[in-house]
């Protein structure tokens, strides 16, 4: 009989852990009684870690490669003339443009004209309307119809975190 019990014994703490200390408890002295009862401990993969790259340096790496915008913005312009500037300007702003649209689906905030007038409220949110002079009216004239983001559709990072804050990677020849 208690070779019998012997090997339950040595298969249980083969392929268990928690048991196998509970065992060893029991031969170090340890009343069954006195052995802490622990509830398993069920073991989970870490969780993986997400890539961190700023939704900003994604939107603005995104503006750099399919309009050159930061090209255009850092490019020192005093060298050029005004129709020179507008012609290089135009193709890099309609590229911004549909970029923009395309991760961020923009949409007047406001459905009314410039210089129509419109109803903000007793108390607006100063994050919906910027108050221009001094008026505190619940209606105002709209100067601009602000944007918002109807939804946002950026692509996902997959590189490495070392590399998460490049905008535009360095060309090379050769």
């Amino acid at each position: 009989m208690g070779l019998r019990t012997a090997w339950k014994a040595f298969s249980a703490a083969l392929f268990d852990k928690d048991l196998s200390a509970k065992i060893d408890d029991v031969l170090a002295g340890k009343s069954p009684e006195t052995v802490k009862q622990e509830p398993p401990r069920l073991e989970s993969p870490p969780p993986a870690a997400e890539p961190r790259r700023s939704d900003a340096i994604t939107l603005l790496s995104a503006l750099q490669r399919e309009s050159r915008l930061i090209d255009l913005v850092f490019e020192d312009l005093t060298q050029y003339a005004d129709a020179q500037v507008g012609a290089a300007a135009r193709p890099c702003l309609q590229q911004c443009q549909k970029t923009l649209q395309r991760m961020l689906d923009l949409k007047p905030l406001v459905d009314a004209s410039e210089g129509e007038m419109i109803d903000v409220g007793d108390s607006p949110s100063p994050t919906r309307y910027q108050r221009v002079g001094d008026g505190q009216s619940p209606s105002a004239k709209l100067v601009h119809h602000g944007w918002r983001s109807a939804s946002v559709n950026l692509p996902q990072w997959t590189g490495s975190d070392t590399d998460a804050d490049i905008v535009a990677p360095a060309q090379v020849e050769g």
